[in-house]
Formats: structure tokens, C-alpha cells, sequence
């Protein structure tokens, strides 16, 4: 029986090995590589304790997977869901598990070695996000002009002075400021140009006088980088050269917005009004630019959101349009003194 588990065990790993191989061939972050392959070998120790392959998955026996996944320890009975000596993990976690096997699954689609994929579905039925309850009751916290312009003269470094300055005048999400590159910038007619992702259709984007004058100082200093010279990243970590991670570049907003008293540490995950997070730049954005007459279509370019009609497709938003309207909206955070 032994034996049996150790060659499952195998087969699974050596499965796990073939999709990170696929998963490495679509360029994808390393963060993200090292996310998958730590979540899929635990898969793999899971399913083979039940005496299953990855490729024999279906929606019949992914519960009694789900009932061991979703604690910390595998030894949980998943007949009894018994976890009363383990410790469950958070929805978040859980679903970010079935996230990476969805993942290996459709490698194994791709390879005609499983007809389907069978966790969509599933984690439709039972892994439903938080953010469904909550959205309609809990707003996220959104930040005054005066508490940005603390956090951005309150920071160290040019680099997260100008990341605070970008998060704030264009709103884009954490993911797409990290891969943007230097060749992507235009600070003399002023826009930036960013990479096409699955939550944004809108690719150049206008920024302001204040937002220019930021990136051209950090364009500077960014030169006695180390490695600057070898990567076309905008902005880069701390220790090699290369490019800024996702994780540091989120706890650097979380700890500015500690460090100012406006990040509640003790939150919980659904406790989005008492977090300063990469997403409130968004929303200051939005409200800043709604609240001084930018229209509606035009706002939506800029977050990047998708045409709410038929008519959107043919009628053409010309960048001149988008530029003024942008530029007579926008308001200047380090000057501007907050009104409220």
C-alpha cells in the first residue's frame, strides 16, 4: 500500500514538474510561478493520500479535496470534515489553492489528457467570494487629498513618492504599475503607456503636470540603480535591478498607510473601509474626477473599464477629448489644500 502512495505521489509531482514547464513558457511572474508550485505540491500530497491522480479530478470527489485543502493540515478525515485540531484557512487562501489547480487542469485540458475542467464550476458552487456579501454594505476606504499628499511628503525615497503619485493620477491596479517599462512614458506631451491585462482594455492613459514632474525626478535617481542600465523596468527592486515585486510594492502602500494611521492592521479581510491598500488611489481617483465634472465615458477610458454599450464601439472617444477633460479634472495633491 506504502509503495502504492509513494507511486502516486510521483506521478503527481511529475505532473506538477509538466505544468510549471507550460506555466514557465507563458512568461508569467516569477511570484506567481513560486505561488503555483507551492500550492500544487500540496495538491499533489492531498490527492495522493485519497488514492487519485490530477488527471482523474472530476466534480464527484473535488469535495472531500476541498474538505482537506482548506486546513492547514492534511490530516483532517474528510468522511467526518473533523478539523477541530487543525487550523481552516482563509477564503482567500483557499480559493488561491483551487485558483493554481484550475490552472494545472487546463494544462492537462490543453495536453488532451482530461476532457474538462471541472473546478470552475465547483468554485462557483463552493467557493464564493466574500466580496459578494459585503460589496453593497462595505465601502472601501477612500483618502483624502490632504492624507495623500501626507503620505507622498512623508515618504523616503523619490521611487515611492512617484509610486504614490502614479497609484493616485491614473488609478491603475498594483499589477499593471509593476510591469510598466520606462520606454512607455511620454512626460513631454504627457501620457504613459501601459500593458494590455485581463482588467484593462485602455492602454494609454494621461497624467497631469505634478504626475511628469514626479516620474522625470524618479527617471533620474532611477539611473544609480543597480542594473538599471540592463532592464527597461520602470521601477526596480531594492536589491538586484530587476524589476519591483508585486508583494513589496503592495506593502510599501500598506506601510506608508500604517505609518499615517490610516491602515488598521487588526482589519479583517472583509474590513475594506479600514485598509489603505494600492486599490483606494483608484477610488480617490475616481471620486476627484467625477466630483469635478469629468464625464462619465471618459473616466471609464481611464480606469480601463469596458464600453457599457453597443453604441461605445462605434462612437470614438478621440485621445484629444480624453486629455482635456483629464486635465481640467484632475486636481494637484501636493498643492491642493483639502476642502473637506
Amino acid at each position: 500500500m506504502e509503495n502504492g502512495l509513494n507511486m502516486l505521489l510521483k506521478h503527481n509531482l511529475a505532473v506538477v514538474n509538466e505544468a510549471m514547464i507550460d506555466f514557465e513558457g507563458q512568461d508569467l511572474a516569477k511570484s506567481t510561478l513560486e505561488n503555483y508550485r507551492c500550492n500544487l505540491n500540496r495538491f499533489a500530497s492531498i490527492l495522493s493520500d485519497q488514492k487519485l491522480k490530477f488527471e482523474e479530478l472530476d466534480r464527484h470527489n473535488l469535495l472531500p479535496v476541498l474538505n482537506v485543502a482548506k486546513y492547514s493540515s492534511e490530516s483532517i478525515d474528510p468522511t467526518t470534515n473533523d478539523g477541530r485540531n487543525c487550523v481552516r484557512l482563509s477564503e482567500g487562501r483557499v480559493r488561491n489553492l483551487f485558483s493554481s489547480l484550475s490552472s494545472l487542469i487546463e494544462f492537462l485540458v490543453y495536453a488532451d489528457r482530461m476532457a474538462g475542467n471541472p473546478v470552475p464550476a465547483f468554485r462557483k458552487r463552493y467557493l464564493k467570494s466574500y466580496k459578494r456579501s459585503v460589496a453593497s454594505t462595505v465601502a472601501r476606504f477612500k483618502p483624502s487629498t490632504s492624507q495623500i499628499r501626507a503620505i507622498i511628503l512623508e515618504s523616503y525615497t523619490i521611487k515611492n513618492k512617484t509610486i504614490h503619485m502614479l497609484f493616485a493620477k491614473t488609478g491603475i491596479r498594483k499589477d499593471t504599475l509593476r510591469t510598466m517599462d520606462i520606454d512607455g512614458l511620454n512626460l513631454t506631451e504627457k501620457w504613459i503607456r501601459v500593458k494590455p491585462r485581463r482588467k484593462r482594455s485602455t492602454i494609454k492613459l494621461p497624467i497631469d503636470d505634478e504626475c511628469a514632474e514626479m516620474l522625470h525626478r524618479w527617471l533620474h535617481e532611477r539611473r544609480g540603480y543597480k542594473g538599471a542600465s540592463s532592464t527597461k523596468a520602470l521601477f526596480l527592486n531594492e536589491r538586484g535591478g530587476g524589476r519591483i515585486g508585486r508583494n513589496p510594492l503592495g506593502s510599501l502602500v500598506k506601510k506608508a498607510g500604517i505609518k499615517a494611521g490610516l491602515h488598521d492592521e487588526s482589519a479583517g479581510r472583509s474590513d475594506i473601509d479600514r485598509k489603505y491598500t494600492c486599490h483606494v488611489y483608484r477610488v480617490w481617483m475616481t471620486t476627484t474626477l467625477r466630483d469635478n465634472g469629468c464625464p462619465d465615458r471618459v473616466i471609464r477610458y481611464i480606469r480601463g473599464d469596458a464600453d457599457h454599450s453597443i453604441i461605445d464601439h462605434y462612437d470614438r472617444l478621440e485621445w484629444d477629448t480624453i486629455a482635456k477633460e483629464y486635465q481640467a479634472a484632475m486636481v494637484s495633491i501636493l498643492a491642493h489644500a483639502d476642502e473637506e
